[in-house]
């Protein structure tokens, strides 16, 4: 991408067409404004290893588990565990949802070889929601 200014934000999007101000005024004196961007607040998940030892998350294990019977990479049958595809930050209350919420077109069941090969290959997407 040719760009005459080369300027190290030019790949930066800003979710509204509005004029971006660096600057803004207050009581008659210019201030510097800080520039935040969203997905940086973002916490980590916290305690996640506990909630999968809840009652909601083993039965929705199991439905995963009984539906693909085996894991959908290698045809493995045994040590099967189920993969969240994607992971839902809600914004609105500043937490992601709870294992057992997700749909389930996105829990799909892995051995456990290919499950960690697959988060050692790739990064799980977060999607703000």
């Amino acid at each position: 991408m040719f760009d005459p200014t080369f300027s190290r934000y030019r790949h930066i999007r800003f979710k509204s067409t509005n004029t971006y101000r660096r600057y803004v005024r207050k009581e008659d004196e210019l201030h510097s404004a800080k520039a935040t961007a969203d997905t940086n607040n973002i916490p980590a998940h916290g305690p996640y290893g506990a909630l999968l030892f809840r009652s909601e998350w083993r039965i929705k294990r199991s439905a995963i588990l009984s539906r693909d019977k085996c894991c959908v990479i290698c045809h493995a049958k045994f040590d099967l565990q189920v993969h969240h595809r994607q992971y839902h930050f809600v914004v609105r209350e500043r937490k992601f949802k709870l294992p057992w919420e997700y749909s389930d077109n996105l829990l799909i069941t892995l051995c456990s070889s290919c499950h960690k090969r697959g988060h050692s290959k790739f990064k799980v997407p977060t999607i703000n929601v």
